[in-house]
């Protein structure tokens, strides 16, 4: 297929969140994402001013994917945080999600961005997913929470 990668905005916040909670409300993550929340998710996201978000369509211009997140300065440098991607449900492990990846990568060099950083579940989908693409758990890092 002839898949179009596009530049987002504020704009597409609308058709993301429908493609997410769609996403994420099915296998493996079976999330219950409400369309009001993912909403507000993506707008905190798309609303940073260093935002940003690229999407992925098909030949009806069709948005069946997208990544977004945005640059931090860390130190001497610059990185990106990805918060979020996702690839609609049926067109997984096809190379979407690489080719949103590399694009992102390739933007990222262009501007002097020095890594991507992101959260993702243990052994799952995903982590393979982006180890194959070769990101590492990082052992300078660890993710830590407290419930409240």
């Amino acid at each position: 297929m002839n898949y179009k990668i596009k530049m987002l905005s504020e704009e597409n916040i609308e058709v993301c969140t429908k493609l997410y909670t769609y996403v994420f409300n099915s296998e493996p993550w079976n999330d219950g994402w409400e369309e009001i929340d993912a909403r507000e998710r993506l707008s905190d996201i798309f609303n940073n001013r260093k935002f940003l978000g690229l999407g992925i369509c098909d030949e009806e211009s069709k948005l069946i994917g997208f990544l977004a997140g945005y640059t931090e300065r860390w130190l001497d440098s610059h990185h990106f945080y990805l918060n979020e991607m996702c690839v609609t449900t049926g067109l997984q492990s096809k190379g979407i999600g690489t080719r949103l990846v590399n694009e992102l990568e390739d933007i990222c060099q262009e501007s002097n961005i020095n890594r991507i950083y992101l959260l993702t579940a243990r052994e799952g989908q995903a982590e393979a997913f982006y180890e194959k693409s070769g990101y590492y758990v990082s052992p300078k890092m660890i993710m830590m929470s407290k419930r409240l």
